[in-house]
């Protein structure tokens, strides 16, 4: 009988032991798992019927109504004309700058830690935080780039009001605050490049650009697909810039679709829309990552 009982007792033993690391993660899974599965499950419901602010109306069941409604609404296609333009131009411009600054940084800067450090503060500072630092250095009447522009006998500029240049105040900002990003990226990358093949192009006679267009960027391939979709997939959903900056305006030249979901949902109050917006925005996020990655690894 001990021989039995102390059987499974060592029995219990091995089955916690195998299982206990499932055990102690659970609640926090089953936490993760209701977040996440409860607003997904909600917003594909809300997406085919219509749904009154009143909670005394029934939701009604539309189909595909909301999503026939994308087709002819002209704002939300602003909205995707503005996202567009700023993801590409901003994106654009944060990998040149990061990439840049990598092989500046790798070739000549490599012992001054303490710049790299510098250069990384944009991108540790909260976002509202960076918004609210800008808001200021944008304000017309006091703020530091209009005193700059007085000193150098320039006219002072509504910069976030000015339907000419309020989308350049966003993307600049936003370059300011996610360049590091890239850099840090490409830096890590560059630090794990061979240095065999460089030695071997440096025998041969080949020039610093054959090398880096050569070597440098076919070895960086991964990494700098995983910094741009990563950066795009942000950009995409760009909204605390906009909301403090701007929140849209001037005439809905910054409206981003984040923004205008937002508006949709809370403004409007109109939720089944807003969560076919949403995802489309989702299945088109998705489907242009997977194309991305696929053009990435073809082109090895």
């Amino acid at each position: 009988m001990t021989g039995t009982v102390g059987g499974i007792g060592s029995a219990f033993e091995r089955w916690r032991e195998r299982h206990l690391r499932v055990l102690m993660l659970a609640p926090t899974l089953l936490i993760l798992a209701g977040l996440t599965l409860f607003p997904t499950v909600y917003m594909f419901t809300a997406a085919v019927q219509k749904v009154s602010p009143d909670p005394d109306v029934p939701r009604e069941f539309i189909g595909l109504g909301n999503f026939a409604r994308i087709l002819a609404d002209p704002e939300l296609h602003v909205a995707v004309k503005n996202t567009v333009v700023f993801t590409s131009i901003a994106v654009t411009l944060e990998f040149l700058l990061g990439l840049g600054l990598a092989l500046l940084f790798d070739k000549y800067i490599r012992r001054l830690n303490f710049l790299k450090t510098i250069l990384l503060v944009p991108m540790m500072i909260p976002p509202i935080a960076v918004a609210l630092t800008w808001k200021l250095i944008y304000q017309p009447q006091f703020g530091v780039l209009n005193e700059l522009m007085f000193r150098l006998g320039l006219p002072s500029q509504a910069w976030a009001g000015d339907v000419n240049l309020a989308m350049g105040t966003i993307i600049a900002a936003d370059v300011w605050e996610w360049t590091p990003f890239i850099f840090l990226l490409m830096l890590a990358g560059l630090a794990s490049l061979p240095s065999e093949p460089y030695e071997a192009a440096q025998v041969d006679g080949a020039s610093a650009w054959r090398q880096f267009w050569d070597l440098t960027v076919p070895f960086l391939k991964p990494v700098i697909a995983i910094a741009l979709i990563l950066r795009i997939m942000d950009a995409l959903r760009l909204f605390d810039l906009v909301f403090i900056l701007t929140v849209g305006g001037p005439a809905g030249a910054t409206e981003t679709l984040s923004l205008y979901v937002f508006k949709v949902a809370f403004t409007f109050v109109d939720i089944g829309y807003a969560a076919a917006i949403s995802l489309v925005i989702l299945f088109v996020t998705i489907g242009f990552s997977t194309w991305f990655i696929k053009r990435m690894r073809l082109a090895d």
